[in-house]
């Protein structure tokens, strides 16, 4: 099973899950693992707006039809309700749910500018993903799962996960944002180089060998 560290509001994260979830339909969709990387954790500080404003039309290029413009109303101060209810999803669904949960989130917050900081917007995406409404907001209202994100978190960093997104094969190989290369910031605007779709179907390949 592969493996996957990441923060649900990283735009190269969403890149990777649009063309693993790909992939993964033209493949019979083996499971992934989703684990929490809290950027505001690694970082000590909320992504600023103004990194990812420019992250996102760059992206969008690359996929379109997935994302829309940023809007400061829905910007979250903090992911951590969002990872915790991706644990709920898990507990109370099992790894299917929380496939599921994570790609609505990602979509809601990067396409449909929902925010995901708030437990309306939280409980909404549960039944989405196929929770019952109330089962997941007793869950998630009765708390502890935020020890389960900081696990990922502490587990991630002794895995030497490099950044949001890093994958892992069952063999333990590391690679950092799968599909691509190398990314320049010139002038406050990423450039992102050797950006290759197969390269995460491969990776996919590797993963279920």
């Amino acid at each position: 099973m592969l493996t996957v560290f990441s923060d649900l509001h990283c735009p190269w994260a969403y890149l990777f899950s649009i063309r693993l979830r790909r992939a993964r339909a033209a493949v019979g969709q083996p499971p992934v693992a989703w684990r929490c990387w809290p950027l505001e954790l690694v970082n000590r500080r909320g992504t600023p707006w103004d990194t990812v404003s420019q992250e996102i039309p760059v992206l969008t290029q690359l996929e379109p039809d997935h994302f829309a413009p940023p809007q400061r109303s829905t910007w979250p101060s903090t992911l951590l309700p969002a990872m915790e209810a991706l644990k709920v999803a898990g507990e109370l669904g099992g790894p299917e749910v929380a496939d599921r949960f994570d790609e609505v989130a990602r979509r809601a917050f990067f396409l449909e500018r929902r925010d995901l900081s708030i437990r309306p917007t939280l409980s909404d995406l549960a039944a989405e993903a196929g929770l019952d409404r109330a089962a997941f907001e007793d869950a998630f209202d009765g708390g502890g799962h935020r020890r389960s994100v900081i696990a990922d978190w502490q587990e991630g960093r002794r895995r030497g996960v490099e950044g949001s997104p890093h994958a892992f094969l069952p063999d333990g190989t590391g690679v950092f944002n799968p599909g691509v290369g190398k990314v320049d910031w010139v002038r406050g605007i990423p450039v992102p180089h050797d950006v290759d779709e197969g390269a995460v179907a491969e990776l996919l390949d590797r993963s279920v060998a």
